[in-house]
């Protein structure tokens, strides 16, 4: 056989294999719903139950963990807070950390600012000085249902935060 006719022969096997390839219909995954990801979160939650954690919940269905307790008063609006957290995405991977965004990892602000993630700030209102909380921050007060950069639609978020201090508005 000539050296032609063995590149056409290489070519048109590597044709073939490429359409067949190229065709074949790839598996798509069904988009995440409002009703999963709320059957998801109350099974999740029911767990933690059943292993002896006391679930709370916000006006806005924000639930929490207290991890230890603070003290003094929680902030009010015009309150100066500092706080540190980690945000993971349900499955566990990380979405944001304070020590690796703002100087000495804490996050000093103005108690009720606007943020992208309205459940943070729901749940840092429960929070006193020196208090430690893990929030399950539902997507209607993350990123809803057109998700974020890494973040899928109808994600539900969990923040570690500490409340490190908490000065009153004068």
């Amino acid at each position: 056989m000539s050296t032609k006719s063995v590149s056409f022969l290489f070519l048109a096997v590597a044709l073939f294999f490429s359409a067949v390839v190229s065709c074949t219909p790839e598996e798509e995954q069904e988009p995440r719903t409002r009703e999963q990801e709320w059957e998801e979160l109350d099974a999740w939650m029911k767990k933690l139950e059943a292993e002896g954690e006391d679930i709370d919940t916000t006006d806005l269905m924000v639930f929490y963990t207290i991890r230890k307790p603070g003290e003094g008063p929680f902030p009010q609006i015009g309150d100066s807070c500092k706080v540190s957290y980690i945000g993971y995405k349900s499955d566990g991977g990380k979405i944001e950390d304070s020590s690796e965004i703002y100087p000495k990892g804490i996050w000093s602000f103005i108690y009720k600012p606007q943020h992208d993630v309205g459940g943070l700030i729901e749940g840092i209102g429960y929070m006193n000085k020196g208090a430690e909380v893990e929030m399950y921050i539902h997507s209607d007060f993350a990123f809803g249902a057109k998700g974020a950069s890494g973040i899928p639609p109808f994600t539900t978020l969990i923040y570690r935060v500490t409340m490190n201090d908490m000065t009153p508005k004068k």
